[in-house]
């Protein structure tokens, strides 16, 4: 990753809200778990466009793209349920969302920044 800690990111940071940013796009992964479903564990990835920015302190985020307040190229990329969080983390890292291709093929040249 870019500008940040592969182990962490792959340890919570891919399940707990995280705002990755590649070719000009956020991918906004975020899962859950609720043990009264069949399979409890939810996860999702939203793509949309995004603008990147820097600050003078050296702060680099990202702000949603959005056109009369709706955002740019929106989609659902990933919507899936699973018995437990290897079992989603696996396909996240196999599926091919980033272009067509996977997190593994992509690992270097993306980013997980704050959005504001």
């Amino acid at each position: 990753m870019i500008n940040a800690n592969l182990a962490q990111f792959l340890d919570t940071g891919w399940f707990n809200e995280a705002t990755l940013y590649y070719q000009g796009y956020t991918y906004w992964c975020e899962g859950d778990v609720d043990k009264t479903r069949d399979k409890p564990v939810h996860f999702i990835i939203y793509k949309y466009k995004s603008e990147i920015h820097h600050k003078e302190n050296g702060e680099i985020f990202t702000t949603r793209a959005i056109d009369n307040g709706n955002l740019i190229d929106y989609s659902v990329l990933i919507d899936i349920y699973g018995e437990d969080e290897d079992e989603i983390k696996e396909q996240f890292l196999q599926a091919k969302i980033f272009d067509g291709k996977s997190f593994w093929e992509i690992e270097d040249k993306v980013a997980w920044y704050d959005e504001n």
